[in-house]
């Protein structure tokens, strides 16, 4: 290819988003373009460094055209979780990240910090916790603890460790040094009057506050060669009343990109304080994408240097016009890198449609909260690089495939199935869908019908036929002879134990389709899911007057850390009254009976319209057991194998799916 016609070809690629695919220089490295995968815990970490399975998720997010590529978070002091740069061991670790993505033209950066007194401690056994002074901090994870009061020598002594690290970084040919200096971590809690209490020479006005942030990346810059990027991750706002706000982050880290030392800045928001905070430093689907825009411009009019942005960015439009109004210079994405590794790539190719939307359900962060690997609620290759390509491949012997059900698992099913050159036909009965999209009815759960949107969508581009209002039986699917059948006929509610009784029962179709209510409902949620919750959202936005029952301790107990929190402050807001940790031990005619709290003590709940009862579904799998005695190669799958998410049934469909 001559060099105008590869110039003519790359115009044309970029032609959409120009800005966004444009080159960026920082420090003395150069981005090809302007997407970082930021900073990031992914629960694959292994014995304080990397694992196989961490080096494979990095390799994919670079196949997939990001252009700079960012460890998590690494401890410059032994004892906190996950991932320490404590000694010379990581360099090894380092140079094979960084020959994972040089393959594929990206940059590897490392990110280096100090939790502080916000962190999770596996030290010696004695939980001591450092900070400036010794002001409790109510960690998310662990409840509240006051940390050791660091001494001037300790201080030194962490300088020393951040320089260390750097070096570690740099010796490994790592392109860029991070250093985190936002979310509520060790040099963020020096810099907050609200945490350092001090009155010595690192304490008290700003300047001294700002003294160890100073003397940290002195430290670090000195360290590393002339051929290594170094930036700083800061916090724009503090997102809480009493946290410095946009107007007192300006000066901060206005004055920090004074000391001529930095290469960019990668800003952030909030701490990780608590579930509140956190939860509206990592939006969910109930926030808007690009939402942080306003506050990025602020910081950007006071430095030289480039700056990054996070904040839902999901969509290349958004990353784009963020970039064109001057909020960033780089977009710092990492969960639609999670959903889909392959967004720039589609992007600059103008695929745009077909890169699988990050709908914010945070199914990745929960994965984290109960201690294990990231995953995502639609892209079951997370975590799962090296054995679920992209590149589904081709079936040995291409056939007829039926998939009964067009909820999630069914879609995915055909998607993958049609891929790998099969004829598929999916039947449906109904809506396509599932339960997925009754759930995406509530008020600030609609993304979630993207999922199966973008499904239908890509089955439709590979041909796949729709049967939709068809009710398949055993003698229409032995009628067709196909060479598979798959059966995602899903799950229903079980029959409500209360049924008869004089208080009308609401069912939840009846709840989605009613345009409005009145009077005062009872919903009650022995599931803790999505389901009581959505319904909740939905009787309370159309007029009713709720009261949600539920043996669980709050509203959502089953969720994500930042979902329920969110959800349960959406909730009381709609007005929406509370009886936790309490069962329903009666119907009456216009009311329940409540055996409430962990004792014996019954209450009524009077003057009742109606009583909506949410339990833990039933898998309809009837049809796979009229079909057992014949020789039809049957996949069951999804919520007909077992009730679960739509994380586990596309999962599972997936794995299915590629093996035919």
């Amino acid at each position: 290819m001559t060099a105008s016609a590869s110039a003519d070809r790359i115009a044309e690629e970029t032609e959409e988003f120009p800005l966004l695919f444009s080159p960026l220089r920082i420090g003395p490295i150069d981005l090809p373009n302007r997407i970082v995968n930021a900073p990031h815990q992914t629960g694959f970490a292994r014995d304080k460094g990397y694992s196989p399975q961490l080096i494979e998720y990095h390799r994919e997010r670079a196949r997939g055209g990001a252009a700079l590529i960012m460890s998590q978070a690494n401890s410059v002091v032994p004892g906190y979780l996950d991932m320490h740069n404590v000694s010379d061991e990581i360099i090894p670790q380092y140079r094979e990240a960084v020959r994972a993505v040089g393959e594929f033209g990206a940059h590897y950066g490392v990110e280096l910090y100090h939790p502080g007194s916000q962190g999770s401690y596996e030290g010696t056994g004695t939980d001591v916790y450092v900070g400036p002074s010794g002001v409790p901090s109510n960690y998310f994870h662990a409840g509240w603890r006051v940390p050791h009061a660091l001494t001037e020598r300790e201080i030194l002594q962490i300088v020393d460790a951040f320089a260390a690290a750097a070096r570690r970084c740099s010796d490994a040919g790592v392109s860029v040094i991070e250093i985190h200096l936002g979310h509520g971590n060790l040099i963020e809690q020096f810099i907050s009057p609200r945490t350092n209490r001090r009155t010595d020479e690192w304490g008290g006005p700003l300047e001294n506050r700002l003294r160890f942030a100073e003397h940290v990346l002195n430290a670090v810059r000195n360290a590393v060669g002339p051929n290594v990027a170094v930036g700083a991750r800061m916090t724009a706002t503090g997102l809480e009343p009493d946290d410095p706000g946009v107007m007192d982050s300006t000066e901060i880290i206005g004055t920090v990109g004074s000391w001529d030392l930095l290469d960019y800045v990668s800003l952030t928001m909030g701490r990780y304080s608590d579930a509140l905070n956190t939860a509206r430093n990592i939006p969910n689907m109930t926030f808007p994408p690009g939402l942080w825009q306003r506050y990025g411009r602020a910081i950007k009019s006071v430095l030289e240097v480039p700056t990054f942005m996070v904040g839902r960015i999901n969509h290349p439009r958004i990353a784009e016009e963020m970039i064109e109004s001057h909020s960033c210079d780089a977009v710092a994405m990492v969960r639609a890198l999670i959903a889909d590794p392959y967004l720039p790539q589609k992007s600059k190719t103008g695929k745009v449609e077909q890169i699988r939307p990050c709908v914010g359900a945070m199914n990745c962060l929960h994965r984290l909260d109960q201690g294990r690997g990231i995953r995502c609620i639609h892209n079951p290759a997370v975590g799962h690089e090296g054995e679920l390509s992209e590149d589904v491949g081709s079936s040995p012997k291409p056939g007829t495939v039926l998939v009964v059900g067009a909820g999630p698992a069914g879609l995915e099913y055909a998607r993958v199935a049609a891929r790998r050159g099969h004829q598929v036909t999916v039947v449906e009965q109904s809506r396509i869908g599932g339960r997925a999209l009754a759930v995406s009815k509530a008020p600030t759960r609609g993304e979630l019908s993207s999922i199966t949107e973008w499904l239908h969508e890509q089955c439709l581009e590979l041909g796949v036929e729709f049967r939709i209002g068809t009710t398949a039986s055993r003698e229409s699917i032995l009628d067709l002879s196909p060479d598979i059948v798959a059966l995602a006929t899903g799950s229903r509610l079980p029959e409500n134990p209360f049924a008869g009784d004089s208080l009308p029962i609401i069912d939840a179709e009846s709840v989605l389709s009613t345009p409005s209510f009145t009077g005062r409902i009872a919903v009650f949620d022995s599931f803790g899911d999505w389901h009581g919750i959505s319904l909740t959202h939905v009787l309370a936005a159309r007029g009713a007057k709720v009261e949600y029952i539920s043996p669980t301790p709050y509203p959502g107990s089953s969720l994500e850390m930042t979902n329920w929190r969110i959800e349960y402050a959406n909730l009381v807001a709609a007005g929406v009254e509370f009886h936790p940790v309490s069962e329903i031990v009666g119907v009456e005619p216009s009311a329940v009976r409540l055996r409430a709290g962990f004792s014996k003590t019954e209450l009524r709940i009077e003057e009742l319209d109606g009583l909506v009862w949410v339990a833990p579904p039933v898998a309809e799998d009837g049809l796979f057991h009229q079909l057992s005695d014949t020789n039809l190669r049957i996949d069951l799958i999804g919520d007909a194998y077992a009730p679960r998410g739509i994380e586990q049934s596309i999962f599972e469909a997936r794995q299915a799916a590629a093996k035919i």
